[in-house]
Parts: C-alpha cells; sequence; structure tokens
C-alpha cells in the first residue's frame, strides 16, 4: 500500500509536467492572454526543478515521511486554487506554488522506494516506477487534449485534488520507515539553496525566451546567460564549504555518481525531444488533432514500461546492471537516427521502427539509473543523490526541448520563404507548437513539408547528446547490489 501511495504521487508530479501543453490554447481564449500563458508551464517548471534538491535535502535531515506529506498537502492545495483561478496571473501564480510541491512528490517518492526495498530485490518495485515515469510523461499531452477538447482546461489541476488526498491518506496511514534524526552540523545551507534556485531560474528564462522572446545575441539573453554562470560558480563555492550543503561535492567523487547523473540529464533531451516533436510532426503531416498526435506515442510508452519492467526484474534476480543502460543508450542512438529519415508522407509504421528503438531504450536507461545511483551512494544521503539524478533529467529536458524548438524555427525560417513565400515563419511554428492556427488549408502542404525538412534538424541535433549518455553508460562500473535497505557496504 505504501508503495503505491508513492507511485500515486511520482505520476501526479510526472503528468503536471507535460499535461497542460495541450491546453494552453483554451486557457489563453478565457483569460485573453495569448502572450504569457505560456508562463503556466514555465511556472511550474521552474519550481519543481529549483526544489527538488532541496526537497532531497530536507527528507536525508528530518525524515522523508514527514517531507513527503508536505509536499503532497502543498500540491494538492496549490492544484485546487489554480483550477479555481478567475485570471491568468493567479493561474501562474498557483502553478508555481505546485511545481513546489511537485518536486517533492518526484523526488521523495522515489527516495521512499529505497527506504522501503532494498536494492537486492527493487527489481520488480523499478520497473514499476519506470513505468509510471514514462506513462506520465508521454500519456500527459494525450489527457490534456481530452480534458481541453471533451471537458475543460479547469480539470486539468481538479483532476489532482481526489488523487492527492487519496493518495495522501495511503502514505500517512501506511508509509512508516525509521528515521534517526540528524541534525545538521549547522543550519540548513539556505544560501546554497536560494543560490541554486537563482542560478536554475535564469538558465530556465534562457531556454524559454531566446530566439522566441528575444534574440539569442540580445543583451537580455547574453545578461541571463551571464547570471547563470556566476549565480552557478556562486552556488559550488558555498557547496564547498557550507558544513551541511545541499549538494555535497564529495559525492561527485562517487564514479557512479559523477556518470550516472549526468547521464540522466542526456536522457532528459532525449525523451522530451520525442514527447514534443513527434506528435507535431503527425499533426502537421496527417493534419491529426493533438488527442489522435498523442496517441502515436502509446505503443512507445509501452514499450518503455515493458522494457523497463523486464530490465530491472533481471536486474533483481541476477545482481548485474551495466549492460541495460548501455544497451538502452544504443537504442535512443539508432531511435534518433531513425527519426532522421521522416518524411511529411511517411508511412505511419515506418515511424514506429524508431519509435519501438526510443521506447525500449528509454525503458532500459530511465528507472535503473536512478536506481543504479541510489545503490551507490550512502544511505544518509539517499535523498540528495535521487534528488541530483532527477534534477539533471528535469533540466535536460528543459534545455534540450528550448535547443530542439531554436532548430525548428530556424529550419522554418530558412525553408518557408521557398516553399510557402506568403507563410510567416513565425506564424507557422506557433501554429504548429501551441496551436494557434493562422495556417491557410491552401498553404499547409507547403507548410508540411518545410516542417518535415526542419525537423531533421531537431533529431540530428538529438545523436551527439544520445552518442555522450552511451559513452557515459559504458564507464559506470559495476557496484553490488545492498541486501538491506540501510546496507551502506
Amino acid at each position: 500500500m505504501a508503495l503505491s501511495g508513492l507511485a500515486m504521487a511520482l505520476l501526479l508530479a510526472v503528468l503536471d509536467q507535460t499535461i497542460v501543453a495541450t491546453a494552453l490554447p483554451a486557457i489563453a481564449r478565457e483569460f485573453h492572454a495569448t502572450g504569457s500563458v505560456s508562463w503556466v508551464v514555465t511556472a511550474y517548471l521552474i519550481t519543481t526543478v529549483a526544489s527538488a534538491p532541496i526537497h532531497g535535502k530536507l527528507g536525508d535531515l528530518y525524515g522523508r515521511r514527514r517531507t513527503f506529506l508536505a509536499a503532497v498537502t502543498i500540491f494538492v492545495i496549490a492544484s485546487a486554487l489554480a483550477g479555481a483561478a478567475n485570471s491568468v496571473e493567479m493561474l501562474i501564480a498557483m502553478r508555481a506554488l505546485q511545481g513546489l510541491g511537485g518536486g517533492g512528490l518526484m523526488n521523495l517518492a522515489t527516495s521512499g522506494f529505497a527506504d522501503l526495498v532494498p536494492a537486492s530485490e527493487r527489481g520488480k518495485v523499478q520497473g514499476y516506477t519506470g513505468g509510471v515515469f514514462a506513462i506520465g510523461s508521454m500519456g500527459g499531452p494525450l489527457l490534456g487534449g481530452l480534458f481541453a477538447e471533451h471537458l475543460s482546461w479547469r480539470w486539468i489541476f481538479y483532476v489532482n485534488v481526489p488523487l492527492g488526498l487519496l493518495c495522501l491518506v495511503v502514505t500517512y496511514v501506511t508509509f512508516r520507515v525509521p528515521h534517526t534524526p540528524r541534525r545538521p552540523k549547522a543550519a540548513i545551507d539556505y544560501t546554497g539553496a536560494a543560490l541554486l534556485a537563482a542560478a536554475v531560474t535564469a538558465l530556465l528564462l534562457v531556454t524559454v525566451w531566446g530566439g522566441t522572446e528575444y534574440a539569442w545575441g540580445s543583451p537580455q539573453i547574453l545578461g541571463l546567460v551571464a547570471g547563470a554562470v556566476v549565480l552557478g560558480g556562486l552556488f559550488w563555492w558555498q557547496e564547498r564549504r557550507a558544513a551541511d550543503p545541499v549538494l555535497p561535492p564529495r559525492l561527485f567523487r562517487n564514479p557512479v555518481f559523477a556518470l550516472g547523473v549526468p547521464s540522466s540529464g542526456l536522457l532528459g533531451i532525449a525523451l522530451f525531444g520525442t514527447i514534443v516533436y513527434v506528435p507535431q510532426f503527425v499533426e502537421v503531416s496527417r493534419g491529426a488533432g493533438p488527442t489522435v498526435a498523442g496517441l502515436v506515442l502509446v505503443p512507445t510508452m509501452g514499450l518503455a514500461v515493458g522494457a523497463g519492467m523486464a530490465a530491472a526484474i533481471r536486474v533483481g534476480a541476477t545482481g548485474r546492471y551495466r549492460r541495460f543502460p548501455i544497451a538502452g543508450s544504443l537504442l535512443v542512438l539508432a531511435g534518433f537516427g531513425g527519426l532522421t529519415l521522416l518524411e511529411p508522407h511517411t508511412p505511419l509504421w515506418q515511424l514506429f521502427v524508431p519509435l519501438a528503438l526510443l521506447g525500449v531504450g528509454v525503458g532500459l536507461h530511465m528507472q535503473l539509473m536512478v536506481f543504479i545511483v541510489q545503490n551507490a551512494v550512502p544511505h544518509a544521503d539517499l535523498g540528495t543523490a535521487t534528488a541530483a539524478t532527477m534534477f539533471f533529467r528535469a533540466l535536460g529536458g528543459a534545455v534540450g526541448t528550448a535547443l530542439f524548438s531554436t532548430l525548428l524555427l530556424r529550419g522554418l525560417r530558412d525553408a518557408l520563404p521557398a516553399a510557402a513565400p506568403g507563410v510567416d515563419p513565425d506564424d507557422a511554428y506557433n501554429a504548429i507548437a501551441h496551436h494557434t492556427g493562422g495556417i491557410a488549408e491552401s498553404a499547409r502542404p507547403a507548410v508540411a513539408e518545410a516542417f518535415a525538412d526542419s525537423i531533421h534538424l531537431v533529431f540530428a541535433a538529438a545523436l551527439p547528446f544520445a552518442a555522450l549518455m552511451l559513452v557515459l553508460a559504458w564507464f559506470i562500473p559495476a557496484v553490488p547490489l545492498r541486501r538491506t535497505v540501510r546496507d551502506d557496504g
């Protein structure tokens, strides 16, 4: 029952990263706020990513159960208020608050699995959690489209309330794990936490505004880049001198942590590149709606769940795990290679081949990497290590999505003047990415051709990231699986 409650929390947190995007046009129409509506997604992303390491540290210091219940409470209250929002400003503020809770749900739930089940027996559980993450990531756009088309965008948030309350009751009653109170050597590293949150915010604003609100070479973007670098440097300096840092530098002396954490960041780029751009390709090339386009990812999601469960069960039975992230990285690399061959009229079965490779690859890598890192660090650092792994995955997804959107827009600007002289590239991009309309039916074939030519740049850009993920996975050393949840040997 405790595991079920934690899995429910993980699903809610992951869903809310992707479920809102397809409902943005409906939200913009109701509040007449086309320009600022993207912040409904951005606010949640910023607070989720920035708060992740802090939740992990608080869970290590004061106990996962207490910190987790607080995060669920924040998430449920913010969801109810977001659904009842009477202005776009209120909705953005509640999404930011919801992200503070969502960051805790995601990281503390994953750490909680390790509190309940030792590594040597966690194979089946890790497979289920990987499946939950895949379902939430890939099913979000589909559910968001269904709610927006057939109910109301407000139900995207209201549905969290009963599920969140059920999760709260189940975990309050059943999630009881021993915790030895460990007072920090000094006060909590609030300075480090603030510097990290500020650095992440600056970096994410670069990814959100760069190439859209402001040119990449504009003073605003360059200033944010400089700010992110300076704040990141100050954060690292603070962590090296803090008595009890938010992200202890000593963890990076552990080769499994030092290689596994950035590998998860690179996977985030691959995963979110697939989630965002494959449905867009289907919409443009097939004229499908958001809901139908989202269904294209269902087989990929199923394969990710099945491969993750099978690999995790095998790891639990044999104690050997190195081959799985290596094989997963190879399949992700092959999948993106296949996606670079897409044409406007590519048969769907040819699209499903690279998507199948990506699904199996993500399943073999994604949640197993969290498990591998958890197994390699002392139990006292379990929450911090888990949060760092998922922090870099989310950050990689944000950075990768922004990079790919810039490449796509640049490709449209190069291709459309010749293919469709009367179509503005920015209008075409917004119609594709944000469902704003504005593409004349007569221009659709030319836009589809230009989009297919441009999306090659997106999937080609993913190839070096997948290759680097393979290199990192190759060098991760094998560590014997723990036999108990608190065995640090």
